[in-house]
């Protein structure tokens, strides 16, 4: 498959290591160039100021604000989603400003360590760029194969010609519940197999496909703004399409049984943030 290139990100950790070498085994059997992005700088080590507290806060502050305006919708449920979100922000404010030095050492920490995997995945975008391939498969390391993972991504990358769009996001892995995270006025279609949505939806960076376009698009409003580095992945790829989804037609892809298991989440494996 001379068109698709598979991107694994990971942190180089031995308890991972059979879940990646099923990942490189998936790439060899379909013939598909894997390329890891693992090495990172470690400074989680420093002194907690109040001036850092203040960096949390306003960081707690634009995640909230750009969940708010990726979910708006005119319903019960996102107004409610809203309020529970006003209550969020100020309740972890008060925590933040009561906790000792080691609990805000750890959520510091905590913030740094999304920090880093977020620009793993910015330097994988940036590779992707500078190859001629076409299409892009992300895995971070707690993508769990399944028994028909393989089979059903063979079958579906068979299928990419028929997709009739030009830009477009596809979630491998799942995660929250998508009638969470997608507001209703955005599903165009939905059968037994998956979601076709309009704009960029996702609910983890766990697992996904990008094409070209959408790569190029997401990369050039990543570098507008230094604020987009305190971003978790799922966070920022949903806050960019946002903004792309404005001047451009983008659609996502959602399965309703999802190619991987994302381990994390399903609490199979213990997550790099804990």
């Amino acid at each position: 498959m001379q068109d698709i290139s598979f991107y694994l990100i990971h942190n180089n950790s031995c308890d991972r290591f059979y879940i990646r070498s099923r990942l490189k085994n998936l790439s060899i059997n379909l013939n598909i160039d894997l390329i890891e992005i693992y090495k990172q700088r470690n400074n989680l080590k420093k002194k907690i100021t109040f001036k850092d507290k203040f960096k949390i806060l306003t960081i707690y502050f634009l995640r909230i604000l750009y969940n708010l305006k990726h979910k708006k919708d005119l319903s019960f449920n996102f107004y409610f989603f809203k309020l529970k979100s006003f209550f969020y922000f100020i309740n972890s404010s008060i925590k933040l400003f009561l906790k000792n030095k080691d609990d805000s050492l750890k959520t510091y920490q905590h913030i740094k360590i999304e920090e880093l995997v977020t620009q793993k995945h910015i330097r994988a975008w940036k590779h992707f760029l500078k190859s001629k391939k076409e299409i892009m498969v992300i895995f971070e390391d707690d993508a769990i194969c399944k028994t028909d993972s393989e089979i059903r991504l063979k079958d579906f990358f068979n299928q990419l010609n028929k997709i009739d769009f030009d830009n477009f996001f596809i979630d491998f892995a799942g995660g929250l519940d998508p009638n969470n995270v997608i507001p209703k006025r955005k599903i165009k279609k939905s059968n037994l197999e998956f979601m076709l949505v309009k704009g960029i939806y996702t609910n983890t960076a766990c697992s996904y496909l990008i094409n070209r376009n959408v790569v190029k698009q997401l990369y050039k409003e990543y570098q507008r703004s230094k604020l987009n580095r305190s971003f978790p992945i799922d966070h920022l790829i949903n806050k960019l399409g946002l903004r792309i989804s404005k001047t451009k037609n983008i659609f996502s892809i959602h399965f309703h049984k999802p190619l991987f298991t994302h381990g994390s989440f399903k609490g199979n494996i213990k997550s790099w943030q804990v």
